[in-house]
């Protein structure tokens, strides 16, 4: 996630963050492995996504728990004034400028969906209200498909800011 100018990350919260980062990107390959009939996979699947869960945890507890934590959920989580500046410098991704604002946005809006992906699927390993309310293992799809797509989003946001600091430093 990202972190002031001012105030980096420790140590311990970079390797939290690592491991959500790890995990859930182990969960949407996983899971799409899973969907295309490599069921044995399971295991494996719920294994990390229990790890998963247990980073995602430490993420929310540094965030809220920690003055770097709390200034990086202002970035993530932008609201009022903030917000709408946060959209003004977002309308740079038409003009082909993305801005930072957006990938942190995007990096916002994946922890919260990531959290609710793992919490459904901690319901379908852990209760049994996936007999009860199918359309669970839908939900947790959904997410685990929108989770896919920031996953991509980010990763191209983030690789369009590193040419862009590359192309930056070669007119210097």
């Amino acid at each position: 996630m990202s972190a002031t100018p001012k105030e980096r990350r420790s140590a311990w919260s970079l390797a939290i963050l690592l491991g959500v980062v790890i995990t859930i990107t182990l969960q949407i390959f996983s899971g799409i492995a899973m969907a295309l009939g490599w069921m044995s996979l399971l295991p494996f699947h719920v294994e990390d996504g229990m790890a998963a869960a247990l980073f995602i945890l430490l993420e929310w507890l540094w965030l809220a728990g920690t003055r770097p934590g709390r200034r990086t959920l202002r970035d993530l989580f932008p609201t009022g004034q903030r917000w709408r500046a946060a959209g003004r410098q977002c309308q740079g991704i038409f003009l082909g400028r993305p801005t930072p604002a957006l990938n942190t946005i995007v990096e916002g809006a994946f922890l919260l969906i990531a959290t609710l992906a793992v919490l459904l699927g901690l319901l379908l390993v852990f209760t049994a209200l996936p007999a009860r309310f199918p359309l669970l293992l839908a939900g947790h799809r959904a997410l685990a498909g929108l989770l896919a797509l920031l996953w991509i989003i980010h990763l191209l946001l983030a690789l369009h800011a590193a040419l862009a600091r590359r192309a930056e430093a070669r007119k210097c």
